[in-house]
């Protein structure tokens, strides 16, 4: 008897694979099938007027936001896409699992590089910096992807994010902060790999997610905080609304829900329906308007964020210092 309802248990598991059970509202579009075998990459230009989407099989393809109509596609990657990164000029820069960066006008390739596998991207002091499966950074010009610098590290890398004259490179076990000299001039321990890490848009706040909780790091003090949430596995990859007032949550292994939280309290303030399958990536569009989600579902799902932005009471950029105490620093719960 024992063992058949723990089969039962194992068959019910197995049957909601990477969902998230709980009644939740759609999507209000969803672009499906368009990255065979997954998602595994998302981007907003910064004028809103496109998407760019990256998926398992290496293909890349951009999006009319205000249409939803494609505009083009590219094919180079030879392993999935796992960071795209808009540039100001009109260009984008692709990173792949094959180790390839590439440096895109439209769907034509202006330059390219071969190095380790690439982990992620970000545009720090006007140059380009990619982190590697080698334990490296690497520096590039952003106008000709021309390789400036490179920089060894003590573990491997999970996560990078910048803010002003601030890098934040996050590592198995601990966040590296350097300065625009990638000089490390401090070091945040991190109980748990810090998935997608974000600096909050004032760059007081450093955010991760982490299996079933919210990483939180006060830049100033170098307090943690970790915060339970409704997710029934690893939050895969977070991600601050432009105005900082809501912080949105995607899970992977067990469940591929959707939380958005208003970062004053952290309580949870909208709830959308899970993907099909394992969440991969969730951005906010630069004017706040919109969401966009990827999964190992194939699709893309957008969401108008105007049902949970409306009777906003939060006040300030983040409204983030409202959490901490009269010291000023995040109080720690673990």
């Amino acid at each position: 008897m024992a063992d058949k309802l723990l089969l039962s248990i194992v068959l019910i598991v197995l049957s909601a694979g990477c969902s998230n059970l709980m009644t939740a509202p759609p999507p209000d579009r969803v672009l499906a099938g368009i990255h065979e075998f997954g998602t595994t990459a998302l981007a907003y230009t910064p004028d809103g007027l496109r998407l760019i989407s990256g998926g398992f099989r290496g293909e890349l393809r951009i999006w009319d936001t205000a249409t939803q109509r494609q505009l083009g596609e590219a094919h180079a990657h030879r392993g999935a896409v796992r960071a795209i990164l808009p540039l100001a000029s009109g260009d984008f820069v692709s990173g792949g699992e094959d180790g390839r960066l590439i440096l895109w006008h439209g769907s034509r390739i202006k330059a390219q590089s071969v190095r380790a596998d690439v982990i992620a991207l970000v545009l720090f002091q006007g140059r380009v910096v990619s982190a590697h499966r080698d334990r490296r950074l690497r520096v590039w010009s952003a106008d000709t992807l021309q390789a400036l610098r490179e920089i060894a590290v003590d573990d491997n890398v999970a996560a990078l994010s910048a803010s002003g004259n601030r890098l934040a490179v996050g590592l198995d076990r601990a966040i590296v902060l350097m300065d625009v000299e990638f000089r490390a001039r401090r070091t945040l321990p991190a109980r748990r790999t810090p998935h997608d890490l974000q600096f909050s848009p004032d760059g007081r706040m450093l955010a991760a997610g982490n299996w079933f909780r919210l990483s939180l790091w006060d830049v100033a003090s170098g307090t943690a905080r970790s915060i339970p949430t409704e997710h029934n596995g690893l939050l895969t990859s977070i991600a601050f609304s432009p105005d900082g007032r809501h912080l949105a949550t995607l899970g992977r292994h067990t469940d591929s829900a959707i939380r958005v939280l208003d970062t004053v309290d952290f309580k949870v303030v909208q709830r959308y329906r899970a993907h099909d399958l394992c969440g991969a990536m969730i951005r906010f569009s630069p004017d706040g308007n919109m969401m966009a989600s990827g999964s190992d579902d194939e699709s893309v799902r957008l969401y108008r964020t105007a049902s949970f932005q409306s009777g906003q009471t939060g006040s300030g950029s983040t409204g983030l210092g409202r959490v901490q105490s009269s010291s000023g620093a995040i109080p720690s719960v673990h």
